[in-house]
């Protein structure tokens, strides 16, 4: 186990990594826990294709890339796939990114089938034959999600790799996405065996599906929440793939993502106009003032200001705010919302511009500057979830003293503690998926503004919690030991 006996040597093979390739929450974990593994002991290095724009961005950072003299190959479709191999180093943290013609699409396909999923299968495989010219092999492949489900599908099922040898850890990041696409031609172009197609394997009702051969196939399997982890294993949540689940719920974990608290940090952060911390709040006024400004209202307004940063798409609980949007007024705050998605939900938040312009501000597509402000202007965040496998968002609002309103469901009930709950605590939560539920947790967290002192207790609170990854990383490490033996 490694070159001393002791140092677990573990290969992160991911699809994004934060700051330069991110679409979710998945971009920020990669970017962000490699450095916290490193830092306790593990010698943990990141693979992650370079989709367009990927290197132009590394190039821009300052980083120094070495180009690796060997490409690295693998077989697919009866065809050497190769790639160069860009490496350079995040905070002591490898980082390999492979450049190639099958990455040069877009990052994810709108629809799935042989074509399309073909990259991913290839950047698996590339993956496995990297230690050959970096000269270090990895002990453990720690794979997420459905785009890199594949990895642990070959190293049991391939015609090639399952011969080789290796342990792979599959987290779970959102199980709505499952990586489905029909049998042929995927499963002979990718050089699984033919018997792997069937239903204790791949086959989930006629179709491939990746997410499901992995769960199956990897050594361990974690979801990024303790709740997260008991909510899959039921078919309310994960319908026909509940199941699978349940049924390999003995190599289950759930452990609780964090952020990277060095970035999104009020004491230092560049984005806003004066920076602040628990013992001195006026940057948070200043923030406050500046985000009102920019939304057009009145910079000294003493109502509660409610943001919300997200991706417009119904996981996050947008049908309860659209249905809500005509009972916001009476609640006496102003509302911010950031994001991009769904257009109908986006011409939804666009109308209720137009007709709520004294107390309603929607600013569309994602601005990274913008994002900060909203987490630090605000004084409530909304994010009423469906349902949430973690969630950063909520972690993040904290950080700067955003109270969050969240629905009790997967990583939000393990991170937010209702304020009225015997212990006290760090939000305002609810149960029910209806508008009722949310506008009642909103009605108390407007009322509960309006008493300076006791907010200020609140908010004091919400950002001394951790939400740093040193906990998660031990947790990590303990469950690649344990992998291992």
């Amino acid at each position: 186990m490694g070159e001393t006996g002791t140092t677990i040597r573990v290969l992160f093979v991911s699809t994004e990594y934060a700051p330069f390739s991110k679409v979710g929450g998945l971009g920020d974990v990669a970017g962000s826990l490699p450095k916290a593994l490193r830092r306790a002991g593990v010698d943990v290095r990141v693979v992650t294709p370079a989709w367009p724009g990927v290197l132009d961005r590394v190039f821009a950072s300052g980083l120094k890339t070495t180009v690796l003299p060997e490409r690295v190959c693998a077989a697919h479709d009866w065809r050497i796939r190769d790639a160069e191999v860009v490496k350079t180093e995040v905070e002591d943290v490898p980082v390999y990114f492979l450049r190639s013609e099958d990455y040069m699409g877009d990052m994810y396909p709108w629809h799935l089938d042989s074509r399309t999923a073909s990259p991913f299968a290839i950047f698996c495989m590339q993956a496995l034959e990297l230690h050959r010219i970096l000269k270090w092999k990895p002990d453990l492949y720690h794979c997420h999600d459905w785009t890199s489900a594949f990895l642990p599908c070959a190293l049991a099922w391939h015609r090639h790799y399952r011969h080789v040898g290796g342990r792979s850890i599959i987290t779970l990041h959102n199980v709505a996405h499952q990586g489905i696409l029909e049998r042929e031609p995927f499963m002979e172009a990718s050089g699984l065996e033919p018997w792997s197609f069937n239903m204790e394997a791949m086959e989930f009702y006629g179709q491939v599906n990746l997410l499901k051969g992995a769960i199956v196939a990897a050594n361990a399997v974690t979801t990024v929440s303790p709740r997260y982890a008991q909510e899959i294993q039921t078919y309310e949540s994960t319908q026909e793939l509940s199941g699978v689940i349940y049924k390999q719920r003995h190599k289950l974990s759930g452990i609780l993502n964090g952020i990277d608290t060095d970035y999104w940090n009020p004491d230092t952060d560049r984005h806003l106009p004066e920076r602040f911390s628990a013992k001195n709040l006026k940057g948070k006024a200043r923030a406050r003032e500046e985000l009102l400004n920019r939304a057009g209202f009145a910079p000294q307004s003493q109502e509660p200001v409610v943001v919300c940063v997200s991706r417009l798409v119904e996981q996050k609980g947008f049908t309860l705010i659209l249905s809500a949007l005509e009972t916001l007024p009476t609640l006496g705050a102003k509302f911010v919302f950031l994001g991009s998605g769904h257009g109908w939900i986006e011409n939804a938040l666009r109308q209720a511009n137009e007709r709520h312009p004294d107390i309603f501000r929607f600013f569309q597509g994602y601005d990274e500057p913008l994002s900060h402000l909203l987490y630090a202007g605000g004084d409530i965040f909304l994010m009423p979830s469906v349902f949430e496998p973690c969630g950063l968002s909520q972690m993040i609002a904290m950080r700067y003293g955003t109270i969050p309103v969240v629905r009790e469901v997967g990583g939000l009930k393990d991170t937010v503690t209702d304020v009225d709950s015997p212990e006290g605590g760090n939000g305002f939560t609810f149960q029910t998926c209806d508008t009722v539920g949310m506008l009642w947790a909103l009605q108390r967290a407007t009322a509960r503004f309006r008493d300076a002192e006791d907010w200020d207790r609140i908010r004091v609170r919400a950002m001394q919690e951790d939400f740093t990854w040193s906990k998660s990383a031990l947790l990590y490490k303990a469950l690649y030991r344990k992998t291992l033996l």
